[in-house]
């Protein structure tokens, strides 16, 4: 059979948008994709901008140590989970302290009453602009006259504190003697920790220079690394920094090539030979601010915060809770579980700068891109999903060209 030529072939005017619709289709993926890969750009270049800059800080400032004193009073306030007799419990928690002579716990829970006790008794110590020596008359008061008496007996009250007296000097860690012995320990057993040995090294000052603020900063490290809760992975972070400031395979190599026996002097000698200036900064400047925790709170205090931290990138938190809530931070941190939740509590500030701007209004824009694009697919599938909801089954052909056969000349094909 012979078919004549088609003149002209039939096409629907739909057809004809649908070159116009692929591509509008082409050019919102390529902008949605760009915009896609541009936000997690533009949200690293703000990461590093803070890093960077240091734009982010935990510093100290009243209205933020306010807040962060309530939040470590409610988090105290969590560990009393029978409501209908919180005023006795919270007493409780207080002479608890006292019996185990701890004033500073006892003291801490004191001054968490705004975050313990029922609205009533509490709103007596929600007072903005008081001193934690004027909460501490006020909460006292609330007290029953037993813990009270208990209270009163264990130490001055802040408001009979001098509070310009100068700390007494830090027990050193170790003298002459225990320097020499853990040097002999290091020498035969090569595995063993050298955290002690190091930190005894530097209390003699054979690391630098020592401040009594970094001397009781290592006071706290060396308590904190003897408790069951004390973070492995800040354990493995603070012997890596510890090792670099004093390299335990070099201190031997120098120990056994100076002397034949060892001496305090030949110790002595291998350790200041071994230290590593740079990296021995790093590390008094790590027991700096423990030592400055150590200052705001109490050096048991200290220890019980550094066991809530898993990095040393924590330790500023820690500074902050110590400077803003002070012993209530000492009570959290003797009590609370290690969760995070404590050291959560103390929140930075952020700096705002032209560079930090500038990579924020790009993540701003990358993110409307993805938004608005999504909306606008999303309200074209609705509307044709209308469409064809209304034309039901009827299929309009649109002023579609019909096609143009001749029928006048046409063979069977087996002639």
């Amino acid at each position: 059979m012979k078919h004549a030529k088609v003149s002209n072939a039939w096409r629907p005017v739909r057809a004809r948008g649908s070159n116009r619709r692929g591509l509008d289709g082409a050019l919102s993926a390529l902008a949605f994709n760009f915009f896609l890969l541009l936000l997690p750009l533009a949200g690293a270049a703000a990461l590093i901008v803070i890093a960077r800059d240091h734009l982010y800080a935990y510093e100290y400032s009243q209205e933020g140590a306010r807040a962060v004193a309530l939040r470590v009073a409610r988090l105290n306030g969590e560990l009393i989970q029978v409501d209908f007799d919180r005023e006795n419990q919270w007493d409780a928690l207080v002479d608890m302290e006292l019996r185990a002579s701890d004033i500073h716990a006892a003291r801490g829970f004191l001054l968490s009453g705004s975050g313990i006790l029922p609205r009533p008794a509490a709103e007596v110590l929600r007072q903005a602009d008081a001193t934690d020596a004027e909460l501490e008359v006020a909460a006292l008061q609330l007290l029953t006259p037993s813990t009270r008496a208990r209270y009163e007996a264990a130490g001055p009250l802040l408001s009979q504190q001098d509070q310009h007296a100068t700390p007494a000097a830090p027990p050193a860690i170790g003298g002459a003697e225990d320097f020499e012995l853990m040097a002999r320990a290091v020498l035969a057993e090569p595995e063993s920790d050298t955290l002690q040995f190091v930190l005894t090294g530097f209390g003699l000052g054979l690391g630098g220079d020592l401040s009594p603020s970094m001397a009781r900063g290592a006071l706290v490290l060396l308590d904190a690394s003897r408790r069951e809760d004390y973070s492995e992975t800040l354990a493995a972070e603070v012997s890596a920094m510890f090792n670099a400031a004093m390299p335990a395979g070099a201190f031997r190599e120098a120990a056994r090539a100076n002397a034949d026996t060892v001496t305090f002097a030949a110790a002595r000698e291998a350790f200041s030979g071994s230290v590593s200036a740079r990296h021995a900064g790093a590390a008094r400047a790590v027991l700096d601010q423990l030592g400055s925790i150590s200052e705001a709170t109490s050096p048991a205090g200290a220890a019980a915060l550094l066991t809530h931290a898993t990095s040393l990138r924590d330790l500023p938190r820690l500074t902050l809770l110590a400077q803003a809530a002070g012993d209530r931070a000492v009570a959290a941190a003797k009590r609370l579980p290690r969760d995070g939740r404590l050291i959560n509590a103390a929140r930075g500030q952020l700096t705002m700068t032209q560079d930090l701007i500038a990579a924020l209004v790009v993540v701003a824009i990358a993110l409307l891109g993805l938004v608005l694009i999504v909306v606008l697919k999303l309200t074209q599938a609705g509307v044709a999903a209308l469409r064809r909801f209304r034309a039901g089954d009827d299929f309009d052909y649109g002023g579609g060209e019909l096609v143009e056969i001749s029928t006048s000349n046409w063979r069977p094909v087996g002639n």
